[in-house]
C-alpha cells in the first residue's frame, strides 16, 4: 500500500467515525481540531488527515443541520417561491413532492428556513410536474418519523437527502404557478418519459417495474411485486444501478470500438470515441435516475476505470475502489448513512476478490453461476444485519435474473425511449415486447418466492456478530489453500445461534407500545407466548403500518408465531394492518369486537371475564360485556395483564361510559401499574375516577406528532400530572416497552432515549 493509499484510507476513517456520533461537535471544537492539524501535519501525517476525513464530515453534517426548520416555524403558515424537483408521485390522497426553496415571502429570513422540504398536496386539481416553479402555502414540521426497533430510520434518511422540513399545502388563493420548466431540463425529459411509459403501457402488470428500470422511480411497483423481489434477493435489479450502468457503458464501449476501427478515416480515434460515448451514454442513463446517489458512485468509478484505459495504466482493483470510495465521501461525507453505501461498495469489491488473481478462468455461464455464489456468500452478513433476513434462493434468482435483465430487458427498454424520438407505434410495441418478457422472469421469480424455504429471518444481530460473518465470508472467498474451508464456519456462529439476551422467564412480561403515529400497537411477550394488540392505521393499497412496525419488530425478536392477535375495535388507526399481520404470520387465535370484520378468519368476540394464563402470567378481558348496548369506540376490548410481578391495562379508545360501567363492576381488577390511555388522551376519556381507580405509575399515550386532533389534551394531562403519574408519548419518545420481571422495580426502555443520533429528532 504506497502512501497515498494509506492517506486516503485514514482519511476515509475519519469521515466513518462522524456517523457513530450521537450529537456533533462545536464550532468551536472543529476550529480546534483544525489548529492541531495544522501543527501535528509534519510528524504525524496519517492523523492529520484522520482528523482532516472528521472534519469535513462533522462540519458538512452541521451545515445540513443549521438548514432545518427551527422548532419556532413548527405550524406556521409560511409562503414560499421553490422549484418542484425529483418526480412528483400521486396516490389517492395527494400527490407528494419535493420543493427547492428559492425565495420566503414572510419576515422569515432565508438562511434561517429549509433549502429543501417534503410536501404533500391533497388538492388533486393541480397537475405538479418536476421543474415548475410554484408559490405555495405550506405548513411545516421539523423532519420527524417513526422510531422503533428494527424500523426504518426515516430521520435518518430525510438528513442524507438533506431535507430540513416536512408538511403539506394550504388551501390558499396564493398558491400559483410561477413558470414552467424549460423543455431542455433533465426534470421535463424525466416527467415525459414517465408520462410516455404510462399511455403506453395503460395499467400493465409490470408498468411500475419499467419505470424504475428506465427511470429510477419506483413509486408504482406493488407491495406484492416489493415481497418477490425481497424473498428472491434480486431487488438490485429494479434500481438503475452501477451493474446497468457499468453494463451500458461496456456494450456502448465495444460497439462505437467496433464500429469506428472499420471506418478509415476515424479509425485513429477509435479509443477516444469509444470513451466519450461510453461516459456519455452512461451520464446520460444517470441523469433519467435523477442522478441519485447509487449512480453517482457508479458514474466516479466508470470515469476512474475509463480514464486509466486512455491513459494506458494499469490500477489495481483496491486502487479504483479506494480513489473512488474517496470521491464518493468528499462529495457526500454522510454517503455511509445509506445501506445502499455499503452493499454497492461491497458488491464491487467482492466481484473483483472474486474474479481477479485467479490462476484459472471458468467458462462464463460458470463464471456468472459463480458469481452469483460469491455475491450472496460476500452480502450475506451485511443483508442479514440491515435487514435481519437473507434470501436463500438469492444465488439461483440472480443467476437467471441479472443476465435476463441486463442484456434483453433495459436493452430494449433504452431502445425503445430513442425510437421514440423516430416512431411511436414501434417505441409502444417494444416496450409492450419488454412487459412480456419481463412477465417470463416475474413467472419464475415468484415461484422462487413461494417455495418454503426461500427466505430467513434472524432475530436482532450484532455489529460483533456481523463483522465475525462478513470477515468469514471474505476468507471464504479466498482461492483453495489458503486456509481450511470447515474451519471458518466459527465465524458464521455468532450470526446463525446468537446467545439470547434478556430472556424472560416465568411470571414475567414484557409490554412493547410501537410508534404507529396516531393509532396503536402493542406487542406482549411472555417466556414462549406473544399477542399482539392492535396493528396501527393503513394508508393505501402499497403500505400500512403493519409491514413498516408491527412485523420488523416481531421478525427482529425472532416471533414467528402470534399465539392471539387482539384487534380491539374497527378504526382505521387500530385495524388498518390486520390483514398483513394475518396474511403473513401464523396467527393461532384473533379476537375482536367487530369479528364482521374479517369473514375470512375464525375471529371470537372479545368479552368480559374471557381469562386465560400463559407462563405464570394471567389475560383477561375486561369490557366489552355480552350483549353490550356499545358500539365504535366504546365497544374497544379492553385486556389486562397481570403477574406477581404488575399489571398492565390496554384499554383502546373507550370514552367516558364505558369508564363509568367498568367503576362500577369491575373496579376491583382496574388497578394497574401501566396504563395505556384510553382514546389516545382525548378529553372524552381519563375521567378521574376512573385515573383513582386503575392507580397507575406509569400513563403512555399513543399519539401522532403534531397530530390534527391535539391529543394527549392538557387537561388530560393535567389529570395524570396532579396524580403524579409519570406520563410517556410515542410521538416525543418513540417505542416504549415495560418489563415486568421477579424482584425488580418495572424496568423501562424509551427507544428515543436510548437511541438518539446527531441526525434524530429532539424535542
Amino acid at each position: 500500500m504506497n502512501n497515498f493509499q494509506k492517506m486516503a484510507v485514514f482519511f476515509c476513517m475519519g469521515v466513518f467515525s462522524v456517523q457513530f456520533l450521537t450529537n456533533l461537535p462545536s464550532a468551536n471544537f472543529l476550529y480546534l481540531v483544525i489548529g492541531v492539524l495544522l501543527v501535528v501535519v509534519r510528524w504525524l501525517r496519517y492523523l492529520s488527515v484522520y482528523l482532516l476525513g472528521f472534519v469535513w464530515a462533522a462540519a458538512y453534517a452541521q451545515f445540513l443541520a443549521g438548514h432545518q426548520l427551527l422548532k419556532p416555524l413548527e405550524g406556521q403558515e409560511t409562503l414560499v417561491v421553490g422549484q418542484v424537483y425529483g418526480l412528483p408521485t400521486s396516490n389517492q390522497r395527494a400527490t407528494q413532492f419535493l420543493l427547492h426553496v428559492e425565495r420566503v415571502i414572510s419576515p422569515i429570513a432565508v438562511s434561517a428556513f429549509p433549502k429543501n422540504i417534503r410536501l404533500n398536496w391533497y388538492n388533486k386539481s393541480h397537475r405538479l410536474r418536476a421543474g415548475d416553479r410554484w408559490q405555495l402555502l405550506v405548513k411545516l414540521k421539523r423532519p420527524h418519523g417513526l422510531a422503533n426497533p428494527y424500523g426504518f430510520d426515516y430521520e435518518k434518511w430525510l438528513f442524507q437527502q438533506k431535507i430540513g422540513a416536512s408538511g403539506y399545502v394550504r388551501e390558499s388563493r396564493r398558491n400559483r404557478r410561477i413558470s414552467s420548466a424549460s423543455m431542455g431540463s433533465i426534470a421535463v425529459w424525466r416527467e415525459s418519459i414517465k408520462d410516455y411509459i404510462g399511455r403506453a403501457l395503460q395499467g400493465a402488470e409490470h408498468e411500475g417495474v419499467i419505470k424504475a428500470l428506465v427511470l429510477g422511480d419506483r413509486s408504482d411497483i406493488s407491495v406484492q411485486q416489493w415481497d418477490v423481489f425481497r424473498r428472491t434477493g434480486t431487488s438490485h435489479l429494479i434500481a438503475i444501478s452501477g451493474l446497468h450502468i457499468g453494463l451500458l457503458a461496456g456494450l456502448l464501449f465495444a460497439g462505437v470500438r467496433y464500429v469506428a476501427i472499420r471506418i478509415h478515416c476515424i479509425s485513429r480515434w477509435a479509443l477516444p470515441l469509444a470513451l466519450f460515448f461510453s461516459f456519455s451514454g452512461a451520464a446520460l442513463y444517470a441523469a433519467l435516475a435523477g442522478f441519485s446517489l447509487p449512480t453517482q458512485r457508479a458514474l466516479l468509478m466508470l470515469s476512474l476505470v475509463l480514464l486509466a484505459i486512455y491513459w494506458k495504466r494499469h490500477y489495481s482493483a483496491f486502487h479504483i475502489i479506494l480513489v473512488a470510495l474517496l470521491g464518493a465521501l468528499i462529495y457526500d461525507p454522510l454517503a455511509p448513512m445509506s445501506v445502499g453505501f455499503w452493499l454497492s461498495f461491497a458488491a464491487v469489491a467482492i466481484i473483483l476478490f472474486s474474479i481477479l488473481g485467479r490462476l484459472t478462468r471458468p467458462k462464463p455461464l460458470v463464471q456468472l453461476l459463480q458469481l452469483q455464489v460469491f455475491i450472496a456468500i460476500g452480502l450475506m452478513p451485511l443483508v442479514v444485519y440491515f435487514f435481519q433476513q437473507v434470501s436463500l434462493v438469492a444465488p439461483l434468482a440472480n443467476a437467471l435474473a441479472v443476465p435476463w435483465a441486463s442484456f434483453v430487458i433495459v436493452p430494449l427498454l433504452l431502445i425503445a425511449m430513442l425510437v421514440a424520438l423516430l416512431n411511436d407505434f414501434l417505441s409502444i410495441n417494444i416496450l409492450q415486447l419488454a412487459n412480456t418478457l419481463l412477465d417470463y422472469q416475474w413467472t419464475v421469480l415468484k415461484y422462487l418466492a413461494e417455495l418454503e424455504f426461500s427466505n430467513i429471518s434472524f432475530s436482532h444481530v450484532s455489529w460483533v456478530a456481523g463483522l465475525a460473518a462478513m470477515l468469514g465470508g471474505l476468507l471464504l472467498l479466498l482461492p483453495r489453500g489458503f486456509i481450511a474451508k470447515p474451519l471458518l464456519g466459527v465465524f458464521f456462529i455468532p450470526l446463525f445461534w446468537p446467545i439470547p439476551a434478556d430472556r424472560l422467564t416465568a411470571t414475567e412480561f414484557s409490554l412493547t407500545l410501537l410508534d404507529v403515529g396516531q393509532g396503536l400497537a402493542v406487542v406482549i411477550q411472555t417466556r414462549e407466548h406473544t399477542l399482539v394488540f392492535d396493528t396501527g392505521a393503513k394508508y393505501s393499497d402499497k403500505g400500512d403500518l403493519a409491514s413498516m412496525v408491527v412485523m420488523p419488530y416481531l421478525s427482529g425478536e425472532g416471533i414467528a408465531k402470534v399465539d392471539r392477535l387482539v384487534i380491539s375495535h374497527g378504526d382505521n388507526d387500530h385495524a388498518g394492518g390486520a390483514e398483513t399481520v394475518l396474511a403473513g404470520l401464523s396467527v393461532d387465535e384473533l379476537y375482536t369486537s367487530v369479528p364482521d370484520k374479517f369473514p375470512d378468519h375464525a375471529a371470537i368476540n372479545c368479552q368480559q371475564g374471557q381469562r386465560w394464563k400463559w407462563d405464570g402470567v394471567d389475560f383477561e378481558f375486561l369490557s366489552p360485556v355480552a350483549e353490550t348496548v356499545f358500539e365504535g369506540n366504546n365497544a374497544s376490548c379492553v385486556l389486562k395483564v397481570s403477574s406477581i410481578n404488575g399489571a398492565a391495562l390496554l384499554t383502546g379508545d373507550i370514552e367516558k361510559p364505558v369508564e363509568r360501567s367498568m367503576l362500577l363492576y369491575q373496579r376491583a381488577k382496574l388497578e394497574s401499574a401501566v396504563l395505556i390511555a384510553p382514546h389516545h388522551g382525548s378529553r372524552t376519556s381519563s375521567t378521574a375516577a376512573f385515573i383513582d381507580a386503575v392507580n397507575p405509575q406509569y400513563v403512555l399515550f399513543a399519539s401522532g406528532y403534531r397530530n390534527r386532533f391535539g391529543f394527549p389534551k392538557k387537561e388530560v394531562l393535567s389529570r395524570y400530572q396532579k396524580r403524579a403519574v409519570t406520563n410517556f408519548n410515542t410521538a416525543n419518545d418513540g417505542a416504549i416497552q415495560f418489563r415486568f420481571l421477579i424482584g425488580q422495580a418495572i424496568e423501562l426502555r424509551r427507544f428515543r432515549q436510548q437511541h438518539s443520533m446527531f441526525w434524530s429528532w429532539r424535542e
